[in-house]
């Protein structure tokens, strides 16, 4: 029997993976390695099916080492029967669509998973190609929202994450049945910016209850329903408000006089509650003839209309004039009315 010597200039056999398998394998090439030594030429000359049935099966924890020829050889339907004695259905077809390189272990365990589920199966079955992230996504979806697993995979897996956060969040804050009923109407979403406005519309409660019933011409926006209508017709963020309302931190009112606005007031530690901002159609500012019949009304609700308690704190310095620049009060008031 010949043995090689190695001389001087002479490479060593190499016992770990090689880096074209650490690429194919990823983390399964080590497992792999050991299967077939380097330079791994049975596993690499494998189709991409084999070599995904094989990471199958060292994901799945089952004992490759006697399989393996039979997993790279025979028909793909008897392989998979070797890892699985009831393999769910579609599994022969999403190996072979399952792209070139190896996917991480938990995703080859979360496909068995949604191929037993029957709407994140069918997405699996008609996808063109199928990838880990695909996968990710749809096993990170909220168990109430599988009928949504088409919607999941048109989201980014960021996207997913967040889904889950506000789902358990809503677990959280109202209980798992509550959270079941809000996820079944998500899951109805037909596009993925749909269904976020109706997620962060179900994480924000209704508003607090206003400070004050309004006056003749201020009339409270006391519900997201009328936030939300208001948005629309004055064509502004408002919508986007309703976890200040919410918290009680600000309250929104709508001045019904001419030309219209939304008036919202906030919480300020020396007034109690102040005019923060008013604004009509599309966010532009107040007319000035109408700056003070809204100020009246404010004063009939004893909201303050002038400098904020933090202002004022933050004007309270030993060099405000000198080296801290000092701003007049009508300056904070034309502010809160839109002018320049």
């Amino acid at each position: 029997m010949f043995f090689p010597v190695l001389g001087v200039g002479a490479a060593p056999a190499q016992s770990g993976p090689s880096a074209l398998l650490q690429m194919v394998a990823g983390e399964f090439a080590p497992r792999v390695a050991a299967l077939w030594p380097a330079p791994h030429g049975e596993f690499l000359a494998a189709s991409a099916v084999r070599r995904h049935l094989v990471c199958l099966g060292l994901a799945l924890g089952r004992e490759v080492r006697p399989l393996a020829d039979r997993l790279l050889g025979g028909r793909v339907r008897e392989a998979i029967r070797l890892l699985l004695a009831r393999p769910p259905a579609g599994l022969e077809r999403l190996m072979g669509r399952a792209g070139e390189v190896a996917w991480d272990a938990e995703a080859y365990r979360a496909a068995i998973r949604l191929l037993e589920r029957r709407a994140p199966a069918k997405v699996l079955r008609h996808a063109e190609t199928v990838d880990a992230a695909l996968v990710h996504r749809l096993a990170g979806m909220p168990e109430p929202m599988a009928e949504a697993a088409g919607l999941a995979a048109s989201l980014s897996p960021e996207g997913v994450l967040m889904l889950r956060e506000a789902y358990e969040a809503v677990v959280l804050r109202d209980g798992p049945v509550a959270a079941q009923a809000v996820a079944d109407g998500w899951a109805r979403a037909v596009t993925p910016k749909a269904l976020f406005e109706a997620v962060r519309d179900d994480l924000t409660p209704e508003p607090a209850p206003p400070p004050h019933p309004g006056t003749a011409r201020l009339r409270p926006l006391a519900t997201k329903a009328a936030l939300k209508d208001a948005a629309r017709r004055f064509r502004n963020c408002l919508a986007d408000r309703g976890s200040d309302a919410a918290t009680g931190w600000a309250a929104f009112y709508e001045w019904e006089g001419q030309p219209g606005a939304i008036v919202s007031i906030s919480r300020d530690h020396v007034f109690g509650w102040r005019l923060d901002e008013a604004r009509v159609r599309g966010n532009a500012a107040v007319p000035e003839d109408v700056r003070e019949e809204i100020v009246s009304e404010l004063a009939l609700m004893g909201v303050h209309v002038g400098r904020s308690g933090w202002a004022i704190d933050r004007l309270l310095r030993e060099d405000v004039g000198r080296g801290y620049r000092y701003w007049p009060a009508t300056d904070d008031v034309a502010e809160a009315f839109g002018a320049d």
